[in-house]
């Protein structure tokens, strides 16, 4: 009886850990608009900003004003937020002036939901200096 009680309690582990294994993913497409100029990347990331490390991230050259479209593909589901800018000047950061305001084009959404399979949404960068009138 004990064995079996071992045996039970092992499989109902080994469940657990192949079920943690394999997470679900998804793929989310993300179509950008309002791009201004065609020059730098287009740098998306979603997830938690509070651990970096689980973070899905892509970067996509900016070649025309039309829309640039970017795929992250094994997205974890769940919720997670949006972070999109368009690094003009390819320094890899998100500038911003001495009031730490985003002087390059930019897009946050919080709470953004992934389901299995392929998940797409449609943005427009904002211009936050124009947008305020200080441009």
């Amino acid at each position: 009886m004990k064995t079996l009680k071992r045996l039970g309690a092992a499989m109902a582990i080994c469940m657990f850990a192949g079920c943690m294994c394999y997470a679900q993913k998804g793929t989310l497409i993300v179509s950008v608009k309002g791009v201004k100029e065609a020059k730098g990347n287009l740098m998306v990331a979603f997830g938690d900003q509070s651990n970096p490390k689980q973070m899905v991230y892509s970067m996509v050259p900016v070649t025309s004003t039309n829309a640039v479209t970017c795929t992250l593909k094994d997205v974890p589901t769940g919720s997670g937020g949006l972070y999109v800018y368009q690094d003009v000047n390819d320094n890899h950061q998100l500038d911003k002036d001495e009031n730490q305001i985003p002087v390059e084009p930019c897009y946050q959404k919080e709470k953004v939901t992934i389901k299995e399979g392929e998940n797409k949404i449609e943005i427009k960068l904002i211009d936050v200096k124009e947008m305020m009138g200080t441009k």
